[in-house]
C-alpha cells in the first residue's frame, strides 16, 4: 500500500513539473462566415502549438500548414513565442470551447500547458413572437378603462448568446414596466428568452402598433433591412365616446342669420346613435331635421383626425331666444352613452377667456417698475448703492451737509481741500498783505445778518 501512495504522488510531482504556464488566451464572439483569432502564448520557446476543438479536432499549428482548404490557418510572426490560429471562414461547427495544447522547452525540458477559450458563434433568433394571456397573437382588444392593462409577453428563441429587447408604439419609443423572465437553455445551446411589457392602454393608441425589438449581433444587414428583429402587435382600443372637459360655448351669434355649430370628440367603435337635444325640447337626430326646419343635422363625418367624428348642427335663421342657452349633443357607441352640453352666445368672446395671459404680464412688469422706482428713492434718501458718498470716514459729517443743502435747494458747501500727503514738501503760503483773505461761510452769513459790509 505503500508503495501505491509513493507511486501516486510521484506521478503528480511529475505531472506538476510538466506543466507551463499558459497566456493570452481569450474568448471571442463572432457571427457566422467572420473571422476569429485564437493566440496564446508563453515566456518560454515553444516546441509545438495545438488547438483541440468543441468537436474534439486537433490542429497543429505551423506557419504554411494550412487545414480545410486554408480555412483554418496560423496566425503569428514569431513561432517560438506566439501559438494562434485564424479560422477565416467560421462555421456553426466552431462554436464552442477551444484548448491551446503548448509544448514549451524549459530548463532544457519539453514541458506541457494548456487554457481554454470560447468561440461564440452569434446566433440570431430563428422565432420571434407575442403573446397575450398565453396565446401567441398579432391583434388584441383592449376595453378601455376597464381593462387597460394587459400584460404583453416577447419571446426570442434559437438565439446566442442572449439578446435585449425594446419596444415602440406607432413610430416613437415607448417605455413601461418590463420584467424579464429566466433564460431556458435549449439541447443546441441556444436560449429562449421573453420579457413580459405591462402595456397601459390610451384611447389616442387604437389603430396603433405595439412593437417588441429584439437586439441581438447575430442579425445581419440583411435581416435587419427586412425587419426580421421585430413583432407588431395591432392594438384595437375601445372605448365610448370620450367625455369633454367642460362645455363647449359657441360666441357671434347673429340674430337672423344662419349658423353652424360642429362639435368634434373621439370613439371607437363608431357611433352607433347620435343626436342633438336643444334647450326648447326640440330632438334631431343625424341626418334629418327639426319639425319647423329650423335645425338641420348632418350625417355625422369621420375627423379632423384618425378616431374622431365631427358632428355637424345647421341653425337658420337665429333667434334672440337662442342666446345663452344651454344644448347637448348625445352620442352612443357599444360601450357606453356621452354627453356633450355646448351654450351659444350672440356677443363676442369675453376678454378674460380670450386670453389672460397678456394682462398678467403687463400686471408684473408694473409691479417690477414700482420696486426699482421705491427702492432707488430710498437708496437716494440713505445714501446707498450708487447713491453712497465716496467720501467715508472723516469726511462722513460734511457729505451729510452737502446732501441737506441740496435737499433744501441752497448752494452747495464749499469742499474741503484736499490734503497732501505729510512727505511731501510745501512751498511757503505768500504773507502779502495785499492778497484777499477768504472769508468763511458763517462769517459771511453773520455779516449778511447785521447788514454790515466790510471792503476788501
Amino acid at each position: 500500500m505503500e508503495i501505491l501512495h509513493c507511486a501516486i504522488l510521484l506521478a503528480v510531482l511529475v505531472q506538476a513539473q510538466c506543466e507551463v504556464a499558459v497566456e493570452g488566451f481569450e474568448s471571442v464572439e463572432v457571427r457566422e462566415g467572420e473571422e476569429a483569432i485564437l493566440s496564446c502564448t508563453t515566456p518560454s520557446d515553444i516546441l509545438f502549438c495545438t488547438f483541440r476543438s468543441p468537436t474534439d479536432e486537433t490542429f497543429t499549428m505551423k506557419s504554411g500548414l494550412p487545414y480545410e482548404e486554408g480555412r483554418i490557418v496560423y496566425h503569428g510572426e514569431d513561432e517560438k513565442r506566439e501559438c494562434g490560429m485564424k479560422i477565416t471562414d467560421v462555421k456553426e461547427k466552431d462554436n464552442g470551447e477551444w484548448k491551446c495544447l503548448l509544448t514549451a522547452l524549459l530548463d532544457g525540458q519539453a514541458k506541457k500547458g494548456e487554457k481554454a477559450a470560447i468561440i461564440t458563434v452569434a446566433k440570431p433568433p430563428s422565432d420571434i413572437h407575442i403573446e397575450v394571456d398565453g396565446e401567441t397573437t398579432a391583434a388584441v382588444i383592449v376595453n378601455y378603462p376597464e381593462n387597460k392593462e394587459r400584460k404583453v409577453k416577447c419571446v426570442a428563441a434559437g438565439g446566442r448568446p442572449s439578446a435585449s429587447f425594446s419596444w415602440m408604439l406607432g413610430e416613437d419609443q415607448f417605455s413601461g414596466p418590463v420584467e424579464d423572465l429566466e433564460n431556458t437553455v435549449n439541447e443546441d445551446g441556444t436560449l429562449t428568452q421573453a420579457q413580459v411589457l405591462t402595456y397601459e392602454s390610451q384611447p389616442a393608441h387604437n389603430g396603433k402598433q405595439l412593437t417588441c425589438i429584439v437586439n441581438h449581433r447575430g442579425y445581419s444587414e440583411d435581416q435587419l433591412s427586412a425587419q426580421q428583429n421585430k413583432v407588431t402587435l395591432d392594438l384595437d382600443v375601445q372605448f365610448q365616446p370620450v367625455a369633454a372637459d367642460k362645455p363647449q360655448e359657441f360666441y357671434n351669434l347673429a340674430i337672423g342669420k344662419e349658423h353652424v355649430i360642429l362639435m368634434s370628440f373621439r370613439a371607437h367603435p363608431k357611433p352607433s346613435e347620435v343626436h342633438w337635444a336643444l334647450s326648447d325640447g326640440i330632438e334631431v337626430a343625424e341626418g334629418s331635421e327639426s319639425m319647423d326646419t329650423r335645425f338641420k343635422a348632418d350625417i355625422l363625418a369621420e375627423g379632423p383626425s384618425d378616431g374622431m367624428y365631427t358632428a355637424r348642427l345647421t341653425m337658420n335663421p337665429v333667434k334672440p331666444e337662442d342666446a345663452g342657452t344651454t344644448s347637448e349633443l348625445i352620442v352612443t357607441n357599444e360601450l357606453g352613452t356621452t354627453k356633450y352640453p355646448f351654450t351659444l352666445s350672440v356677443g363676442d368672446k369675453p376678454a378674460a377667456e380670450a386670453g389672460s395671459g397678456p394682462v398678467i404680464a403687463i400686471v408684473i412688469v408694473a409691479i417690477i417698475i414700482i420696486v426699482v422706482i421705491v427702492v432707488a428713492v430710498i437708496a437716494r434718501s440713505q445714501g446707498m448703492l450708487c447713491f453712497a458718498d465716496k467720501n467715508i470716514g472723516d469726511d462722513g459729517e460734511k457729505s451729510a451737509a452737502q446732501f441737506e443743502a441740496l435737499e433744501k435747494g441752497e448752494a452747495s458747501p464749499e469742499k474741503e481741500p484736499i490734503k497732501e500727503p505729510n512727505n511731501i514738501k510745501k512751498e511757503p503760503e505768500p504773507t502779502n498783505e495785499n492778497v484777499p483773505i477768504k472769508e468763511s461761510v458763517d462769517e459771511k452769513e453773520e455779516k449778511k445778518s447785521n447788514g454790515a459790509h466790510t471792503p476788501v
